[in-house]
This record gives structure tokens, C-alpha cells and sequence, in this order.
């Protein structure tokens, strides 16, 4: 099953939980070597007993078939299996199903049909605290709730290393609405039942289904068919995810081409996940509500009907959708508000990078193939985004955006891999961009460098600059931009840096104030520590994290704590009472303090403009003192460099918990303030020091 994940941006950037949205690819390039099949599949669903009972008539139209392996849910019982009518014998075991065809049987024209029933019963989660793993575990459950079957949870025979089309009927509970790719032939509700019927003629590797008692609303964008499937309470939400969902089909269709499927339709979850699928998007209830997903989110995922659900991507070599799609949505979002946004945007994918990604869990780009963790968020969204960024860069807008043209043209529907798009933008360019994939997307890591040996000189009333870009190893090659200030001007002129040191030599008719390298952060890098405020991922990324508790007899802080420490994905702490630490050693680890600290030395380090107080704090001018108001900070370590202290604060014990499920979802902010369980406030500390910038003295 290919699979690869999105995520979604909140406004004005907040990675929340949504963030942790999965998107499925489930379509496979059509070649010779793989088999051409069609299912005609009908499922019975009954929910009160978590059953499925189906059958599944697979008619194998061509390709080099020699072997007949299913997949199939290890839970199941066949209840009959025939090819053309007549009985075979068959080995099913752990979810595997083999067919043993009669001597010098043609498979392909074969039809082969298997009767089959099966318990789908996976928990589902209601309030997940921890969202490192996206999908909760749950890949097929069925309830009186709803219904929800991952391709890969075993729930039709799926012939292994194919492609498929599909006819689906799907009878459940009256009123129970079912929910697939592909194109919707009617639902109709008689005799007690809603049969569902879908049509999928495009060809496709898996196939997911959801199922609810959804308020269907459409609306024709040409021939394409929005709709959304909405459970009563978000019904009256359907108006502006069918306008916002036709605005984007025309955008990107401009943008890449025509829209590949005959639908996009947006369908509600009953518990709290986000998929992406061919041709629609699976979204919880709680993320539908956010108000922003209809300008941010929703962007990107119709983005991925044209980067992974139709340009398809070839996991041998990695997942490049994430980038690409992170690319052309966010970060396209946020360069059309401003270059100031966009600009901001590319600094936090650096902050992100070099926050959470050490050269112990770092991996090449080639090497991702979807998010699992923190780090590999970082890696397979960020940097991948930074790398199309560089790559626009190299060739120029005509080339990248046509570039992206020719893919979508001649890849639709294929495998394509990262050689193809090297491939695509080398045609483009009409230029060589081996070293470019060879240094971004099959090395690890990224470059770290700074300025040095600074000297200029006043000859023939002009200022000469001299100096050198020092890059720590491992060295990669690239341009760079320099920008001099000098009174009311700004020059910037371009290097290629390449080895450990890069002399440069600049010219500036006034006298010089500052020296930026990479001012406006379009190089992939790594950043310094004194480049990147404390963040709330400064605290995931923690090896150990020493959590000291205010009041250990309060059972309601106690529960924030755990809270935290799970939602925050910390595997390596310990709880002690801030009372009891007598030896200043254990404060050497990550902290995270719950409720007001006694000690005032661990907090010595507060920027300027946060007070604290027992019964209120400040942030940036405003006074905070209503039972219900809570902060979180993260600062620099009060006793040990490189580390970092935090601080769970709530003026009230009772509003603690709910707060403390929500801090994981801002993980690139530095500080937090809440009011009634809503964000009231957030942002940065502010940087102190950047080694590629470069005071002259004579200011």
C-alpha cells in the first residue's frame, strides 16, 4: 500500500494536531509487468456486531500474472472461493490467501470470486493526547457510529502487485452513508437499508471506505462534482468548504493542469484524524470546525490530487509529495499574503530542521517515505519544501512552474521518482542539476557555516569588504546571497560557496553597518543554537526531561503533567517535587516545571516582557489574572547551556488538563497564553545572535 502524509497549517501558521494529518496514496502506474484487475465488490455492513460480509469478483484483465496472492484480513473467514464458477483449492494464513489454479489454467480473462465475512473492531480514539502516529493504530473498525476501513486493513482481497479498478456496493444501516474514491453512482435508502454504490475507473493499488449517517451536499465545478459528506452537527459548514474546494480546483488547474478525478469531495470523520485519498479528504469533526481550514489546509490537500494521488509517487527512491505539496500550498498561501510571511515561513522550516533533526535520527530525502515522528516531519515537510525553494531558485520561475507542468502531464497517474523530476526541470532548464539532487535529496544533513576574517578598506571613496564563509563538515556547494547596510541602502550580491572556506571580496559606495549571510534564508541550513529561540519542539526533541511538580498533592496538576509528558511524545522523564530537589544536578536535564516555581532561580533567565506571579503573569503588556487564564514558556536552561527549561502554569488547577492536550500543537512557539481554553496569545522569544551576521565596528 503507498501511503504518504500532509499536513495542515493553521492561521497563522500553527501546526496543530491537524498537522498531524496522513494522506493515502493508493494509485499505481500502469506497466506490463503488473496485473490489470477489475473488482466488483458488495459488502454487507452490521454494525452492532463490528461484521463485514462481502463478496468480491475479480476478473483478471491482462498483464504477467503467473501467481495468484491476495491480501486479506488476517480476521476473516472465507465462506467460498471459485474461479469461473468452478472450485479451487486455496492456502490462507496471517492475512495472506493463495490460489492454486488447475494445470495450464489461463489466469488472465479468469474470474476469480471469494465470498468472505469478517469482525473489524480496532478502538477508536476519542480524545488522543499523543499524535506522533497519526492514524491512532486504527486501520478497520465498524460501529454503530460509523464505519472506517483503511486499504490496508484487509477488508476486500486486494491481488498483490497490481492495479485495480472498482464497482463497489456498500448496504448498511438505513441512513448510513457510504464514502469512497472515484466517482458516487447513487444512494438509495429502502427496506431498512442505504446502499452505496461507487464507481473507481481509474486505476488504483488500495482502496479506503468511510461510512456515516452524513447530510450530502454537491456542487458541479464543469465536470468536476465537489461534494461534502457531513455529520448533522457541521452540515451547515457545507456552503463554504464546496465554494473554497472549486476556488482551489480552478487555482490549481491553472497552475499544473486539469483536475484528474471526477470528484473532490470533503467527508467527516467520527473520531479525530485527517486522510487524504484520491479524488477526497477524510477530516474530523473537531478539525472541520477550525476556521481556517478552508483558507490553509484544505488547499493542501486538493493540492495532493495533483502531487501523489495523481502524479504518483515511487517509494523506492522517497516521498517527495510532502515537499512538493507543503510547497505549492502553504508556502504558496503565504507568499501571496506577503514576502515578509513567506520569508518567515522559510526560517521556521530551518528552526524546525535544526530543532528537531541530529545527525542520529537524521536521514536523506531519498530515505522518507512518511511522517512518524517529529524528526521525520522535519525532514520529509520542511526540508523537502526548502529543497523545491532552492530549486525554483536554480532554474527560475519560467522553468520551475513549466517544469511542474511537464511532470503533471507526463507522469499522471505513474510512479514518478525523484530522478523524474530532476529529469523534468534538467529538460526545462536545459541545464545539468546532478549535483543538486545528488547534495539535497541523497546526502543527509545540511550545511552550517558562518562569516569570518571581516576587513574592509576605504579606497577612492568606496568601502571594500573582505572576508570568508567558513562551513562546518560536511561541506556542500551553493549560492549564497551577502547583503551589506550601509546608511539608508541595501545591496545584496551573490557567491558560490563551496569547501570549507569561501573567500568573498564586496564593494558599498557608503560605509558599511551590517553584514547578513543568507538574509532572506533561502539556503537549506542548519542553524546555530543562538539562531533559534527556545520552541515548545525544543522540549519533544529532548533526550530526558526532568518534570518538577509545584504541588505533587494536586491531582488535577498531576494529571496536566502526564498529560504533557505523552502529548509532547517525551519517552525519557522522571516526576519529582520541586521541594524535594536538594541536589542542583538533577536540574542539569530538560525541565519542565508545573505550577508557580518557588525556586525563582530556575526562571532567571524570563525575558523582558513575561512576569510571573502566583495569582497572575503578563506577556507582552497584558495582565493575565482570571482563574482560567494559563501560560506555557519555553526558556533557555537556567544552569546548563544547550538546554532548555519550560513552564505549565495555570492559575487554576481545573482548566490545566484540557490546556495541557493543546501545547504539542504549537511546537514552533516559544510562549503560550491561554484564556478559557482558547489561544489568546503566542510568538518568539526574540534571537540573540546570528555568526552570519556581521556588526562593523565603526557603528
Amino acid at each position: 500500500m503507498n501511503r504518504h502524509n500532509f499536513i495542515f497549517t493553521s492561521a497563522p501558521s500553527i501546526k496543530l494536531w491537524v498537522v498531524l494529518i496522513i494522506t493515502l496514496v493508493f494509485a499505481a502506474v500502469t506497466t506490463a509487468a503488473e496485473p490489470h484487475v477489475a473488482h466488483d465488490i458488495q459488502i454487507d455492513l452490521l454494525p452492532q456486531s463490528a461484521k463485514l460480509v462481502g463478496s468480491d469478483t475479480i476478473t483478471v484483465k491482462s498483464g504477467g500474472v503467473k501467481r495468484l496472492n491476495f491480501r486479506l484480513s488476517k480476521h476473516v473467514s472465507i465462506l467460498d472461493l471459485d474461479i469461473n464458477g468452478k472450485p479451487v483449492p486455496y492456502e490462507f494464513r496471517d492475512g495472506h490467501l493463495e490460489l492454486k489454479p488447475w494445470n495450464g489454467a489461463q489466469i488472465p480473462g479468469s474470474r476469480i470470486t471469494i465470498h468472505y465475512a469478517g469482525i473489524f473492531d480496532d478502538p477508536f480514539p476519542v480524545r488522543p493526547v499523543n499524535t506522533d502516529n497519526p492514524g491512532y493504530g486504527v486501520s478497520g473498525t465498524i460501529s454503530e457510529t460509523g464505519s472506517f476501513l483503511l486499504a490496508g486493513a484487509g477488508w476486500y482481497p486486494h491481488l498483490e502487485n497490481s492495479h485495480s479498478t472498482y464497482r463497489l456496493k456498500v448496504s448498511a444501516p438505513s441512513g448510513m452513508v457510504a464514502v469512497t474514491a472515484g466517482r458516487a453512482v447513487g444512494h438509495i435508502t429502502q427496506n431498512g437499508k442505504t446502499t452505496s454504490e461507487w464507481e473507481i475507473n481509474y486505476p488504483v493499488e488500495g482502496l479506503s471506505l468511510s461510512v456515516a449517517r452524513y447530510t450530502v451536499e454537491e456542487k458541479k465545478i464543469g465536470d468536476v462534482t465537489a461534494a461534502t459528506y457531513l455529520l448533522a452537527p457541521n452540515k451547515h459548514l457545507a456552503t463554504s468548504y464546496l465554494d473554497a474546494t472549486a476556488r482551489y480546483i480552478a487555482f490549481y488547474s491553472e497552475l499544473f493542469g486539469p483536475y484528474p478525478f471526477q470528484k473532490f469531495a470533503v467527508v467527516e470523520n467520527f473520531f479525530p484524524t485527517g486522510y487524504g485519498f484520491p479524488s477526497y479528504t477524510l477530516l474530523g469533526s473537531s478539525v472541520l470546525r477550525l476556521p481556517f481550514i478552508v483558507h490553509t489546509s484544505l488547499g493542501h490537500e486538493i493540492a495532493h490530487c495533483w502531487w501523489g494521488n495523481g502524479v504518483l509517487v515511487d517509494y523506492s527512491s522517497g516521498n517527495w509529495s510532502e515537499g512538493l505539496t507543503t510547497y505549492v500550498a502553504d508556502y504558496l498561501f503565504k507568499q501571496k499574503q506577503s514576502e515578509e510571511a513567506a520569508r518567515e515561513y522559510r526560517r521556521q522550516w530551518l528552526r524546525s530542521f535544526s530543532t528537531l533533526v541530529r545527525p542520529e535520527n537524521d536521514i536523506a530525502l531519498r530515505q522518507f517515505y512518511s511522517r512518524y515522528s517529529p524528526p521525520t516531519q522535519a525532514v520529509g515537510y520542511d526540508k523537502s519544501a526548502m529543497v523545491f525553494h532552492m530549486l525554483r531558485k536554480v532554474v527560475g520561475e519560467e522553468a520551475f512552474w513549466g517544469g511542474l507542468k511537464d511532470l503533471y502531464r507526463g507522469h499522471l497517474f505513474r510512479k514518478t521518482s525523484w530522478e523524474d523530476i530532476r529529469y523534468a526541470y534538467e529538460t526545462r532548464s536545459n541545464r545539468s542539476l546532478q549535483n543538486f539532487f545528488d547534495q539535497w535529496v541523497y546526502r543527509q544533513g545540511a550545511p552550517q557555516f558562518y562569516i569570518d576574517s571581516v576587513q574592509t578598506t576605504h579606497i577612492d571613496g568606496a568601502w571594500k569588504i573582505r572576508g570568508e564563509i567558513v562551513q562546518n563538515d560536511p561541506y556542500f556547494e551553493f549560492p549564497l546571497n551577502l547583503k551589506i547596510e550601509s546608511g539608508g541602502r541595501e545591496h545584496i550580491q551573490q557567491i558560490e560557496v563551496t569547501g570549507g572556506t569561501t573567500s568573498f571580496e564586496l564593494l558599498s559606495r557608503d560605509q558599511p553597518r551590517r553584514l547578513i549571510a543568507d538574509p532572506d534564508y533561502d539556503v537549506m541550513r542548519r542553524l546555530y543554537p543562538s539562531e533559534i529561540p527556545p520552541t515548545i519542539n525544543s522540549l519533544k526533541s529532548s533526550p530526558a526531561v526532568l518534570v518538577v511538580m509545584a504541588d505533587p498533592t494536586d491531582p488535577k496538576l498531576q494529571d496536566a503533567a502526564e498529560t504533557l509528558v505523552q502529548s509532547l511524545g517525551i519517552k525519557n522523564h522522571t516526576i519529582a517535587a520541586q521541594d524535594k530537589i536538594k541536589d542542583t544536578t538533577r536540574l542539569e536535564r530538560d525541565l519542565l516545571l508545573i505550577g508557580y516555581p518557588q525556586r525563582k532561580q530556575m526562571f532567571q533567565k524570563l525575558p523582558a516582557h513575561v512576569t510571573l506571579r502566583p495569582d497572575a503573569f503578563s506577556l507582552n503588556s497584558t495582565v493575565y489574572s482570571e482563574p482560567s487564564d494559563v501560560f506555557f514558556g519555553v526558556f533557555h536552561h537556567p544552569y546548563t547551556p544547550n538546554r532548555v527549561a519550560a513552564l505549565f502554569m495555570p492559575l487554576s488547577p481545573e482548566y490545566s488538563d484540557g490546556v495541557a492536550r493543546k501545547i504539542t500543537h504549537y511546537g514552533k512557539y516559544s510562549y503560550l497564553a491561554f484564556k478559557n481554553g482558547t489561544n489568546h496569545d503566542k510568538g518568539f522569544w526574540p534571537v540573540e545572535k546570528s555568526p552570519l551576521v556581521y556588526e562593523f565596528e565603526n557603528n
